[in-house]
């Protein structure tokens, strides 16, 4: 293929670059752009860390076209576009598209033995040149549009996009060979208790008490665990919650990750909430997430008229259709140096993004990672959405802050969190496999010597306020906190050393009480049968008098969570939920058929990710209650 204008370039001299003058009196003399608008456009990159070109183009004062034929024109450089000269997609061949996303440079064109680069950054070229492969040398620079970028290297690489979001996590540290080694030590273990039974080397008795002994032990810890990180959180003087430093002085790009998937009904509500947030506007990236099978929402989207800090990205359809495995495509298309995700349903406190980039501003390099309160608008909207409410009260305002005092690693939330994106792309993203990779990626973070902070910013949620909905996402959750142990416990001293002893005591704390008080409770509740005459061998398992004990204790921790979940929820907000906290237990009971769901999940479709549906209480957002729920994203939060 030839171009007229490309072989002048090559036959010629190459003409001196206009790079003297500057973007903007380009535009302005050629009539593209009012002096008053680059006067204004100036004055906002003082304050922000942009090229002058994307608040232009984010401000919808110039479009990206004209801005890249301009960056041609400045530096005497061919225009190329994919509907008038389309890319050699053949020449990206053995190319990591990655880096060519992260350059923003594509191989476009051979001319003779010269191949034509197009590059989104004029003034990175060099770079880029630099890493190019000597079959591609000599090479000459051309300027192409961001979206052709994309679009050219999507064309030429989006199968290897696809591969590279399931499988950029290493064996190492992924949790896709975990389900089938937990067959093998299953079917192992199964083999040799039934032996054991068989030839009397082990009782049905001493098997029942171990088990019953060690599930009571992991209540305990659980409770002391909520016991002395909520007393630790109450009674200390200084607060946990990062302190809001200043605003840098030049604020960075914010990319915000939302994944979306037949969510066609919400759409309206989550637009208009991401709009509401107080951030301006040429420095935010909303990348909202589709996946390729969803058509409802994609012609949903199609339809609206988005603004140009917000746009969509198709993911590509595989067998794995994860959350984490649509935010690893997402992420070499994101601009920003932080990274945040929201889900479908969210709604953030308007000034939210603010305090998060003011928070890392404040904290050190090794600050990875921020989390934010969550809670939910539609907490009064039935039982089921007051006790999780309750849940999420005492989680995000008493025990998770008082896990952080203690020291341990702090299991993230799916949303409302955001990162530093360099340890983030160090750390290889999320594991596509893993259904609970939020607390996955918690781990992973402290492991590599990272540090995750709280602010107390608040997002609200829809509560999963049916029960069969919510046994479902529930089953999600423990099903991912198995695979995530299992994952992190391949090699026990590995984690010991990256841990310390500490947070590693922490990790077998959190995650083996939250495992084990679900899949072992019917075991707990088989003591209540005592009272009622319980088979012979239950009543030689247990020794005289230690029923009546632990019957107390078990009084006693009832009490506690009681009193827990209380304090929780006495601020202005939550106490028209204190009367609900004495049904926490049959509520909390619920995660026994959750577990075993998610057990049998492991054995049948490990990976699948049982989606929740959303949207179930939009009627809400009509009425009284919701409306004064959803006032409080733009108040100061009270924790």
């Amino acid at each position: 293929m030839s171009d007229p204008r490309i072989r002048l370039v090559l036959d010629h001299p190459e003409p001196k670059p206009k790079a003297h003058r500057a973007l903007g009196r380009l535009l302005v003399d050629a009539g593209h752009l009012s002096a008053s608008d680059l006067i204004a456009a100036i004055g906002a990159q003082q304050q922000a860390d942009a090229q002058i070109g994307h608040l232009l183009v984010s401000r919808g004062l110039v479009d990206e076209g004209t801005l890249y034929r301009t960056l041609a024109d400045q530096h005497s450089a061919q225009f190329v576009s994919y509907d008038d000269s389309p890319p050699d997609l053949s020449l990206q061949s053995g190319l990591n598209p990655v880096e060519g996303l992260t350059t923003r440079t594509v191989p476009w064109r051979r001319i003779g033995n010269v191949t034509l680069i197009a590059t989104a950054d004029p003034a990175g070229f060099a770079r880029a040149q630099a890493q190019l492969p000597t079959h591609l040398l000599p090479a000459l620079m051309a300027v192409a549009s961001a979206s052709d970028i994309e679009r050219a290297i999507r064309a030429a690489a989006d199968a290897t996009l696809t591969e590279y979001a399931e499988q950029n996590m290493p064996d190492s540290l992924s949790c896709r060979m975990v389900p089938g080694r937990l067959k093998t030590i299953g079917i192992t273990t199964a083999a040799c208790l039934c032996l054991a039974l068989l030839f009397g080397w082990l009782s049905a008795e001493g098997l029942y008490a171990s088990l019953f002994f060690f599930a009571i032990t992991m209540v305990f810890v659980a409770m002391l665990l909520k016991t002395a990180g909520a007393a630790l959180h109450l009674l200390a003087i200084t607060p946990i919650f990062a302190r809001k430093g200043k605003l840098p002085g030049k604020l960075p790009c914010v990319s915000l990750l939302v994944p979306i998937n037949d969510e066609a009904d919400i759409l309206p509500h989550l637009l208009h909430r991401l709009g509401l947030l107080n951030y301006p506007k040429e420095l935010l990236d909303i990348v909202l997430i589709i996946e390729e099978t969803d058509d409802a929402t994609r012609r949903h989207l199609e339809a609206q008229q988005l603004p140009h800090w917000m746009r969509c990205l198709v993911v590509p359809k595989r067998e794995i259709q994860t959350k984490p495995r649509a935010m690893n495509y997402a992420l070499p298309f994101c601009r920003g140096s932080i990274i945040g995700i929201y889900d479908a349903e969210d709604a953030p406190h308007p000034e939210q993004l603010r305090d998060v980039v003011a928070t890392f501003a404040a904290q050190p390099e090794t600050t990875a990672c921020i989390q934010a309160v969550l809670d939910f608008y539609n907490a009064r909207s039935n039982a089921m959405a007051r006790f999780f409410a309750i849940e999420y009260a005492a989680w995000f305002r008493l025990i998770l802050p008082g896990v952080a005092r203690l020291g341990f690693a702090i299991p993230l939330g799916g949303t409302s969190v955001f990162f530093r994106r360099k340890p983030l792309e160090d750390l290889h993203g999320w594991d596509a496999f893993n259904v609970t990779e939020d607390a996955d990626l918690g781990i992973r973070l402290v492991r590599a010597g990272y540090k995750t902070v709280l602010i107390s910013s608040e997002t609200l949620e829809e509560a999963n306020n049916r029960v069969w909905p919510w046994i479902k996402q529930r089953s999600r959750w423990l099903k991912g906190y198995l695979i995530t142990y299992l994952s992190h416990m391949r090699n026990p001293l590995r984690l010991l050393l990256e841990l310390g002893l500490w947070k590693f005591i922490g990790f077998q704390a959190f995650f083996l009480s939250a495992i084990s008080q679900y899949m072992l409770a019917p075991l707990i509740w088989s003591c209540m049968a005592l009272y009622i005459g319980a088979p012979h061998f239950l009543q030689r398992a247990l020794p005289p008098g230690h029923v009546d004990l632990i019957a107390l204790a078990f009084v006693l921790t009832w009490i506690g969570s009681t009193v827990i979940y209380i304090i929780a929820v006495s601020g202005k907000d939550h106490r028209h939920l204190i009367p609900w906290t004495i049904g926490m237990g049959l509520y909390l009971s619920l995660g026994t058929l959750s577990i075993y769901k998610g057990a049998w999940e492991i054995i049948t479709r490990p990976f699948f990710w049982d989606k929740t549906e959303h949207g179930v209480s939009a009627a809400l957002q009509t009425s009284e209650a919701a409306a004064s729920s959803l006032s409080r994203v733009t108040k100061a939060t009270e924790i």
